[in-house]
């Protein structure tokens, strides 16, 4: 008996998990974009690439306070992060990604990549129709 419910609970969670819809990666087309209209420090185009309503978390302290932007206040963000003193480490960035569930991709970064200026971190992207809906933003510590 145990044997036969055992049997009929697994049959039932593969033909359930086969109808399920396949995920894919966050869409890195929009990402790739993203990374070249930062390095050409063109505000306009970064802008469009998120949602309305996106969600950017920063680490605190770096442009505000909290580090929280949400829907409009990412220009904000974004006017820092695309302007001339920011523009020579976009320029010198260096990606790759790395699938992280439905929708979900990370991004590794580098600039001035072995330099006495290297900076690095990973930023997490959430992208749902073609813009991104969510980013998190962790800078790690610099090198000694």
């Amino acid at each position: 008996m145990k044997k036969t419910m055992h049997t009929a609970i697994l049959s039932t969670l593969l033909t359930a998990s086969a109808a399920l819809p396949a995920f894919a990666a966050a869409d890195t087309k929009v990402l790739d974009r993203h990374v070249a209209s930062m390095k050409s420090g063109n505000l306009e185009a970064v802008l469009s690439d998120y949602s309305p309503d996106a969600v950017v978390v920063t680490p605190a302290g770096m442009i505000t306070p909290d580090g929280v932007f949400v829907g409009h206040e990412t220009r904000t963000l974004f006017r820092v992060l695309t302007n001339k003193d920011n523009l020579p480490g976009n320029k010198t960035m260096q990606t790759r990604y790395q699938n992280a569930g439905p929708d979900t991709s990370i991004m590794h970064w580098v600039q001035f990549k072995g330099t006495p200026k290297e900076l690095s971190g990973y930023d997490v992207f959430v992208v749902r129709g073609g813009k991104i809906v969510f980013q998190s933003v962790t800078v790690n510590p610099a090198k000694k």
